[in-house]
């Protein structure tokens, strides 16, 4: 595997927000931005021991979360001896390294694989950094979400296109989580149309049949993708957690509670935050509500809560009435009852784990950066915020049309690291140095010395007929600019006509984009794993952790397969 790091700071365009670039990055006020939107700095060493510090201290029910994380992980399949981890729980000197995301159908985009691996990665490098200390990797799996849209879809790459697959709901109630919502025999569709889509390989059966097992008319979402990922990433000491168990929400009772007594403080404090944010040059991405909590009926639907005086609230939709005295009771009795947003999701999973460090993707790294006054409100400490791994894969095939085009570019000396760079900065000027450099003729220098040439001749005429007729001054004028007008248009024409004639080079960088930027987006945002999985087997996550090993996560890595 050829590995090239592309600096976040030259491909903001291609999805990488200027936050992410900043907090990543080596820069001039990247300590100010951080030390004003975080509580610590990965990038320095001392906030480390101030950290272990604080969360050795910390009081956390280490036994009721390791029997929850127990119960759960073998109900997904979890290897034992990655089990065998939470024999340290129970020890002040253990802590988390958590991801996460909602269920995606079979997996969801590539990201979700790469924060997991990224996870695994940071465990790894603070369990040899911190040796007294044990770092457990886990993914905490937002299935109290009730985007099922989002989450019941997912893409494949089918030559040059993107093909969608969607899972119909199935008796589905409007705002119910994901994780009480059956998949239904719309599932048999999905899988058929995922088999029909897959390459074919030596490593697609496997794939497809694994996928048939967990994917069920009668299971969930949570439960499908919950078990697809404990076995792609079944070599990897990896443990997962849904937040919606009931016996998970008994321990986030003393945070929603407070959310319930306190509102709509948190949003005050994420607004001031944001603002400072913004003062940065920064857009603010979350958007906080009144009360950052949901009510979740007996049918798993969530209702917002809404503050409609200073001591009532009411549940939408429905309306129903409540004091905020009684919407705490309903918590300290039924806490099973109440779901954060994503505002106080991080809260919650702070306050109940000891977390050392969170690993996301640009966008949450810019909502998160949101939050400190929250934290702080709520007396949570914020773990370290790191970067997951991003990459692009370029099979072989599209590294040999990337190096035919780069040729007819005319830029043959480039290095590949050179290439990508510039097929992710500029891919429209890459195809039209594509085209001119394929063309007998450089028909836009012909046609600008041509528009100089005639422009200088004609004013040449300025001053014999200034003498002779003011008037003609602005005549000439006029032709002038109708001439270059004529000459403009006559140009297009002929880039036109050429780019018909070359529409073989067009096609291999459209390719080139339909590939690396599938939809328009970053490949790793749009497509799943499994066509990868079926062309190259399983072990090619065990390739790409040991390019994650090699390589800090400040770059995005483009790997050649």
């Amino acid at each position: 595997m050829n590995t090239f790091l592309l600096d976040y700071d030259q491909i903001e365009q291609r999805g990488f927000p200027k936050l992410f670039g900043t907090y990543v990055g080596e820069n001039p006020e990247r300590t100010s931005f951080t030390s004003s939107f975080f509580q610590h700095d990965f990038q320095k060493e001392a906030d480390y021991y101030k950290l272990l510090g604080t969360l050795s201290a910390g009081k956390y029910n280490r036994q009721a979360i390791r029997q929850i994380l127990e119960r759960q992980n073998r109900n997904f399949g979890v290897n034992q001896r990655h089990l065998q981890q939470l024999d340290t729980l129970e020890s002040p000197r253990t802590f988390f390294v958590v991801t996460g995301q909602q269920p995606g159908l079979f997996s969801g985009p590539l990201y979700t694989v790469y924060k997991a691996l990224s996870a695994v990665m940071v465990a790894e490098q603070q369990n040899a950094l911190f040796q007294d200390h044990h770092f457990i990797p886990l993914f905490w799996i937002e299935s109290d979400d009730h985007d099922f849209e989002e989450s019941a879809k997912t893409s494949l790459l089918r030559g040059t296109a993107v093909e969608e697959i969607v899972l119909d709901p199935w008796q589905r109630l409007p705002q119910q989580m994901v994780s009480r919502t059956p998949m239904g025999k719309g599932i048999l569709d999905c899988l058929a149309q995922l088999e029909e889509l897959l390459p074919d390989s030596e490593f697609k059966n496997e794939v497809t049949a694994k996928l048939q097992e967990f994917y069920t008319p009668e299971a969930t979402l949570e439960s499908g993708f919950a078990k697809t990922m404990a076995w792609l990433l079944s070599d990897f000491p990896i443990l997962f957690l849904t937040p919606g168990d009931p016996a998970f929400k008994q321990l986030a009772t003393e945070t929603f509670s407070k959310e319930l007594a306190s509102a709509p403080r948190s949003s005050l404090e994420v607004i001031t935050q944001s603002s400072l944010l913004e003062q940065y040059g920064f857009s603010a991405q979350a958007k906080p509500r009144a009360v950052n909590l949901f009510y979740v009926t007996s049918q798993g639907q969530r209702q917002k809560i809404e503050q409609s005086g200073d001591e009532w609230f009411e549940l939408s939709p429905g309306r129903q009435r409540y004091s905020r005295h009684q919407l705490m009771e309903m918590c300290q009795d039924h806490p099973e009852r109440f779901s954060p947003n994503v505002v106080l999701r991080p809260i919650v999973q702070d306050s109940v784990l000891p977390v050392f460090a969170y690993i996301g993707g640009p966008g949450e790294i810019s909502y998160l950066a949101q939050y400190k006054r929250v934290y702080e409100q709520f007396g949570v400490t914020m773990p370290f915020i790191m970067p997951r791994a991003s990459f692009t894969l370029v099979e072989p095939g599209l590294r040999r049309t990337m190096d035919k085009v780069m040729q007819k570019a005319g830029r043959p000396g480039f290095s590949r690291r050179q290439m990508y760079t510039t097929t992710f900065r500029d891919l429209e000027m890459l195809k039209k140095n594509a085209v001119d450099g394929s063309s007998e003729e450089q028909y836009d220098s012909l046609f600008d010395a041509s528009k100089a040439d005639v422009r200088s001749r004609l004013q040449e005429l300025e001053p014999v007929l200034a003498k002779l007729d003011q008037t003609l001054v602005q005549s000439l004028q006029g032709t002038m600019r109708q001439v270059e007008k004529s000459l403009e248009t006559l140009q297009a024409k002929t880039q036109r006509a050429n780019r018909r004639k070359h529409d073989d080079v067009i096609g291999q960088v459209e390719r080139i984009s339909a590939e690396l930027f599938p939809g328009g987006s970053p490949q790793e945002r749009s497509v799943n794993i499994c066509h990868y999985l079926a062309r190259y087997g399983t072990g090619l996550l065990g390739e790409l952790a040991g390019v994650m090993q090699a390589h800090a996560t400040g770059s995005h890595m483009v790997v050649e397969l």
